[in-house]
């Protein structure tokens, strides 16, 4: 009797520690910051006052239709912003394959998403700015990009800057 009772003991404690080792060792997922291709395309806020913050998009996407998709919800946040600050509001950082849509050689395929970006540029509402290690990585020509683009030598140092100087990370 004493030896099972010793043998149940030290299966519990074995049992204990491996799901304690498990546990431990097991990845953490964050759930406070989105990862660049998270982008909210929820509601706008309701009125001028809801939206007295600046937001910057940090963008990775790989399809068009969820480019398509994030500029109908900056058109729509766009409706809502004093531009009278001479400040754009919004901030749109370009740091994946989505780049390459805004290239010259592509402007007759993806011309609606390069004109939407423009205009809102045009209208103060929106700063565009693609990532420049992403243009190299994907060998590309800094120059191939409409003027209303800005360039910024790494993406994620600039979205993390924005924020800093109290963009929210959309």
């Amino acid at each position: 009797m004493t030896r099972t009772l010793g043998i149940f003991f030290i299966t519990l404690v074995a049992i204990t520690a491996l799901l304690l080792l498990l546990v431990s060792h097991s990845p953490r997922v964050v759930k406070d910051e989105p990862t660049p291709a998270s982008i909210s395309l929820s509601s706008p806020p309701g009125s001028i006052e809801e939206l007295e913050t600046r937001y910057v998009f940090d963008v990775v996407i790989h399809e068009q239709d969820k480019m398509e998709g994030l500029l109908k919800r900056i058109e729509e946040l766009a409706g809502q912003i004093d531009t009278r600050q001479g400040t754009p509001e919004l901030a749109l950082i370009l740091h994946g394959p989505e780049i390459d849509y805004f290239t010259g050689r592509n402007y007759d395929r993806y011309m609606s998403l390069v004109d939407r970006a423009a205009v809102l540029d045009k209208k103060g509402v929106l700063d565009v700015k693609v990532c420049d290690t992403m243009i190299r990585s994907l060998g590309l020509e800094q120059e191939s990009f409409p003027d209303f683009i800005d360039h910024v030598p790494y993406g994620p140092a600039e979205v993390k800057k924005l924020i800093e100087q109290g963009f929210v990370r959309m």
